[in-house]
């Protein structure tokens, strides 16, 4: 701040000799009611180092980054001009009253960070239980799975411990997916001893406290069940896609009550794929209609549609299918963007990181060519997307040199990508990374960082975009100018203006 200050005087000294401000004629908002009084001298002596002081402001809100010191409304800063105007100090406080910005920008710096396991995070798995807890699923120590429970408010702040830890498979837990089913029950899906896929019922209360122990336990398929995706369907029904037998897709459905218990056997079966089913991930599309997009055939990109009704039973065959891409689809994740159009993020040729959107229609149907396609980095792997507002979209990822990114795009309800329109390094090492909202402008990223180990850290991301309002008070001797200042894309403009 200093260094801004010492910068920016001298242009405002200039900018009062030849009778011109650089933001807008300030002085003529002051009225001519002094004009002619014998305090006239001393009171536009006042008056003009108070103007500079409001100058000083604007100037550092536009050009330095008091605006991002100033993050959220309400933030709030006060300082003294370096040096006196007219023989008088000047005292400027700024209030942020909307933070306003471009769409998609991301805080500078992440918000928060918490080493949640100092030993191992693989494969981490993230929901909100209420308020300000959050749970996280994942492979710890000894490969074996684990569930804690953490802190995070709606400004990003991270507690400093855990609250709870359950170790819910003393043998392994690999590539868990948590699922709330109702009230302070929750499912993991997962890949257990053996290979096999297991899902185990638990209790988190609304405190993040974990109960000692699972409440029921189904091995949903005795071969292999790798890198399960768990979805609600109706009452009691859930779906899970996974890999199973010889690298084929499969997809199951299950019982579990509001108790937790779980039915047995499964409901129903299909096999998918009866060649490759890699990384599935499984949205509702609409009614009965649900979509997976998963690595196939030649590891390239397929998606496919599946009906399954209310009751738990699977549609065979499948309702539809697109090659997203003909080369590479590696760990692909589906997210709706609005209506019929979907996004795929994903590593594909080169491991580049590619998003592709694509038409899926409410009764299965598949639209017969992507829709369009942008490349967010190279590499890019492991990638998770979220909506953050309206057209704006958020992805983390495992970059260049391993590191950790999040970059923002823009995807329209038509499917049209932006260009990106924001990116932060997270980390220098960033495996399997999760993000899920916090609140508006606030996103969690799950990761296993450096030594393995696991991390939470937040960031802000500006959601909506649009013009800044802050409001900005100058004293200088007894006079005080206060203005309500808006700031769009580096252009300021005065919404109010008062001397007092």
């Amino acid at each position: 701040m200093n260094g801004q200050r010492g910068q920016a005087l001298p242009l405002a000294i200039i900018a009062l000799a030849i009778g011109s401000l650089v933001v807008a004629p300030f002085l003529g908002y002051a009225g001519t009611d002094l004009i002619g009084s014998r305090v006239y001298g001393e009171a536009i002596k006042e008056q003009s180092a108070a103007d500079a002081g409001i100058e000083h402001a604007v100037w550092s809100l536009v050009n330095g980054d008091l605006a991002e010191q100033l993050s959220q409304p309400g933030d709030e800063m006060t300082y003294q001009l370096d040096e006196t105007i007219n023989g008088l100090a000047v005292d400027v406080t700024v209030t942020a009253n909307a933070t306003g910005g471009t769409a998609g920008e991301i805080t500078d710096t992440v918000i928060d960070t918490l080493e949640f396991d100092t030993a191992n995070g693989y494969e981490p798995s993230m929901i909100n239980i209420t308020g300000d807890i959050y749970a996280i699923a994942y492979r710890g120590p000894g490969s074996d799975g684990f569930l804690k429970t953490i802190t995070i408010d709606g400004e990003g702040e991270i507690g400093n411990s855990t609250i709870d830890t359950l170790e819910f498979d003393g043998s392994a837990g690999y590539e868990p997916c948590v699922i709330h089913i109702t009230g302070d029950v929750y499912a993991i899906a997962y890949r257990g001893p053996g290979n096999d896929g297991f899902l185990k019922t638990v209790t988190i209360n609304t405190n993040g406290g974990i109960g000692n122990s699972a409440i029921d336990t189904l091995e949903f398929d005795g071969s292999d069940g790798y890198e399960p995706s768990i979805i609600y369907v109706s009452g009691n029904v859930y779906a899970i896609a996974y890999r199973g037998a010889g690298n084929d897709g499969f997809l199951k459905t299950v019982y579990i009550d509001a108790d937790g218990h779980i039915g047995n056997p499964a409901i129903d079966t299909l096999e998918f794929d009866t060649s490759s089913g890699y990384e599935p991930s499984i949205v509702l599309v609409s009614g009965n209609t649900y979509a997976i997009a998963y690595r196939g055939a030649g590891n390239d990109g397929f998606l496919k549609t599946v009906y399954i009704d209310a009751d738990g039973h699977i549609g065979n065959p499948a309702i539809d299918m697109l090659e997203f891409d003909n080369s590479n689809g590696y760990a692909p994740f589906l997210i709706n963007v609005a209506g019929d159009t979907y996004a795929i993020a994903y590593r594909g040729t080169g491991a580049a990181g590619f998003t592709k959107t694509v038409t899926i229609a409410d009764d299965g149907n598949i639209a017969g060519a992507v829709i369009d396609s942008a490349t967010f980095d190279s590499p890019g792997y492991e990638p998770c997307i979220i909506n953050v507002s309206g057209d704006m979209f958020a992805i983390v990822y495992r970059g260049p040199d391993d590191d950790g990114f999040l970059e923002t795009i823009s995807i329209t309800s038509d499917g049209d990508i932006g260009a990106v329109a924001d990116a932060l390094q997270l980390d220098t090492s960033s495996y399997d990374p999760v993000i899920i909202s916090v609140t508006d402008g606030i996103c969690d990223i799950a990761y296993r960082g450096p030594g393995s180990d696991g991390f939470v850290k937040t960031a802000g991301i500006n959601a909506a975009g649009g013009a800044a309002t802050y409001e900005i008070q100058a004293a200088a001797g007894g006079t005080m100018i206060r203005a309500v200042v808006s700031i769009d894309n580096g252009a300021a403009a005065i919404i109010s203006w008062q001397v007092e």
